[in-house]
């Protein structure tokens, strides 16, 4: 069985074929090119060579100036061709090429391989990708005249059609593999949105520590921990004294810059699993988990004497403002009367926070402990005007 074209290609047609960009790009999609021998190509050709006789048989793949041997049995450490090749035809023709004997046509008669290789019968099925680009060929040669049978056609054919339905996976694996990587990028990228969301939802933009919802959330968690597992909890409330003041005589940027800083050095003085909170204006919390009423004195104390040694550029003149007010406090029954009860957020920021500095951060006189509910201790004074309040359960 022998099949040739009519009026085989010349070269200008061949060089067309192989510099086509489009066809290139599909070649060089593949993946395959300079890749090593892999058993799922070589058990194609060698079942090729059994099943037709066949001395030689290759999966070429068809480069701009080159032949490229992605399986190549019988041919020895040959990978690649340079030159024309019998592979360049089927390319052309988009056709198989059946040749019982090369040399009785002058075109192919003059292929450089059948004088380098000796090849004298050739049996070369094109590999075509389904948008119709031909990547090269699935071929069977022989070193004397052969006479192709009909059934020896069908099986090149059907292993060429398997090549291709590998090469189809190949790529279809790099495509999902392609997709993936960009489905993780967009993932990347969405949870990278959704933290800087969530941080600019529960950060406060001036002084970058926890703002009033993380506050009041935070607040919610820490209560339902005290009311599970009885372990001791504090609070702290601080005060800016005379921040209008600054605001008034200094101008907003000095009040913003006071306001920093003192975020700074509250954080600086905080555990990792304190809460800092600037929960109004000039007003900061601390959350203190597992801490008693010794500690939040501590704490407290801590954070007085940090804002007093503070001495930072553009600080406000100390002469001129008021000597703070720093106390301790019990937490208020009216929010955790004996055992903890649950109550909402709204209760207990009025029944603790802000009813208390309104109350006892204000004065003694106006405060619930005036009427016995609390008993206070006084913290030093601070030459920084600010007013620390803390409260301890239980």
């Amino acid at each position: 069985m022998e099949s040739k074209p009519t009026t085989p290609a010349d070269a200008a047609q061949i060089q067309a074929a192989l510099t086509d960009p489009r066809r290139l790009a599909a070649v060089r999609d593949t993946g395959l090119l300079d890749t090593p021998p892999e058993e799922v190509f070589d058990r194609l050709t060698r079942l090729a060579a059994k099943l037709t006789g066949a001395p030689v048989t290759f999966v070429s793949l068809l480069d701009a100036d080159r032949d490229f041997y992605k399986s190549a049995y019988g041919l020895g450490t040959t990978r690649q061709l340079s030159g024309r090749t019998f592979c360049h035809y089927p390319l052309v023709s988009g056709q198989a090429l059946i040749l019982e004997d090369v040399t009785q046509l002058p075109v192919f008669r003059d292929v450089p391989t059948v004088n380098s290789l000796g090849i004298r019968a050739y049996a070369g099925i094109p590999l075509r990708t389904e948008s119709g680009e031909v990547l090269g060929s699935f071929c069977a040669v022989d070193f004397k005249p052969k006479q192709w049978t009909e059934q020896d056609v069908e099986i090149i054919s059907e292993l060429a059609h398997s090549a291709m339905r590998e090469i189809r996976l190949r790529m279809a694996l790099q495509d999902a593999s392609a997709l993936n990587q960009q489905l993780q990028a967009q993932i990347q990228k969405v949870d990278a949105l959704n933290r800087a969301l969530s941080e600019m939802a529960t950060t406060d933009a001036l002084t970058g520590v926890a703002n009033r919802r993380a506050f009041d959330h935070s607040l919610q968690l820490e209560l339902a921990i005290v009311e599970r597992r009885g372990t001791p909890l504090s609070l702290l409330m601080l005060d800016v004294d005379h921040f209008k003041r600054i605001n008034d005589t200094y101008g907003h940027e000095a009040g913003d810059k006071v306001l920093v800083a003192i975020a700074q050095l509250l954080g600086g003085c905080a555990r990792v699993i304190d809460v800092v909170a600037r929960v109004g204006g000039e007003e900061f919390a601390v959350i203190l988990p597992n801490t008693d009423a010794g500690g939040a004195h501590e704490v407290a104390e801590r954070m007085r004497s940090a804002v007093a040694r503070s001495n930072w550029l553009g600080s406000p003149p100390r002469s001129a403002l008021a000597p703070p007010r720093c106390t301790t406090r019990k937490m208020p029954p009216a929010c955790m009367p004996g055992p903890m009860q649950r109550c909402t957020p709204q209760k207990q920021r009025d029944a603790t926070a802000w009813r208390w500095r309104r109350g006892a951060c204000a004065g003694a006189a106006n405060s619930p402990a005036a009427h016995g509910a609390f008993t206070s201790k006084n913290i030093a004074a601070s030459a920084y005007p600010i007013s620390v309040c803390a409260f301890f359960h239980p």
